[in-house]
């Protein structure tokens, strides 16, 4: 029986995997995919790096040399939606080959019987998934907050202290967190070895259960929707405050244009 760590690092808010490969030539270079590079810089040591932002890296303990690696990833990194990247505590996990068992899913490991890349891409994923989806649900609270203050003053004053701009921002960057979370975190798809392989295929949903990735992105998704909805409903006081104004401007020139025509002459 072996056990090693496996870890995933949420980095950047996407990655250029392009300018990852062409900048790291001398690590070798196992598998690419779309939104996948795979290196083994050792034996027994395998670097996932994903287009959404998230670096895996399993058989590495030293955290100095798992911060090496991370630097040198993050130099390809991009800023995407408007995000600042704030701290997130990496995922650790464990997996353990052991020949004489049968394959589990556990709390704080998964046991696999032989060193296979295709199930370890498969745990690595599962990571990788739930180390962005803790990000973007941080994202959610820090806009649910600011939601909650304006509420407050809502409800105490009677007014919005929103502008319109803010306001169509938050609508963009609450879509594009859903439209990253389905197309580049690919939340909602099954790797291709899941439909070949039923001992993959019953990994990959016992790690999905686990760490409960579709409630947690149900959750996400709720949380998102009811601020697109509170958001949308701001613009529309706006829109009726901006047209109760252009209505009062208009009344005033009418006015005008009247005083003109009688006591002008």
């Amino acid at each position: 029986m072996e056990r090693f760590p496996i870890s995933a690092h949420y980095i950047k808010a996407s990655l250029n995997l392009a300018k990852i490969e062409q900048n790291n030539g001398d690590l070798p270079l196992v598998k690419k995919e779309r939104t996948m590079l795979v290196y083994r810089p050792a034996e027994n040591q395998l670097l996932f790096v994903f287009a959404f932002g998230v670096v895996t890296v399993f058989g590495v303990s030293d955290k100095k040399e798992i911060a090496r690696f991370l630097r040198r990833f993050g130099k390809a990194g991009e800023d995407e939606l408007a995000i600042k990247i704030i701290d997130i505590a990496p995922e650790d996990y464990s997996v353990v080959v052991d020949s004489d068992q049968p394959e589990a899913v556990e709390f704080d490991f998964v046991r696999i019987r032989h060193f296979s890349p295709d199930k370890l891409m498969i745990v690595a994923h599962m990571l990788a998934q739930s180390v962005a989806i803790d990000f973007f649900d941080r994202r959610a609270e820090e806009m649910s907050q600011r939601f909650e203050r304006i509420h407050m003053n809502l409800a105490q004053k009677g007014r919005v202290v929103m502008t319109r701009r803010e306001i169509m921002q938050t609508i963009g960057t609450s879509g594009g967190i859903i439209i990253f979370i389905i197309g580049q975190l690919a939340l909602l798809d099954k790797p291709d070895i899941t439909w070949e392989d039923k001992e993959a295929e019953t990994l990959f949903t016992n790690l999905r259960k686990m760490y409960e990735l579709d409630d947690r992105f149900s959750s996400l998704r709720f949380k998102i929707t009811q601020m697109q909805d509170t958001s949308e409903l701001m613009l529309d006081v706006l829109n009726t405050r901006r047209a109760e104004f252009m209505e009062i401007i208009i009344i005033l020139l009418f006015v005008f244009d009247i005083f003109l025509l009688f006591f002008v002459r």
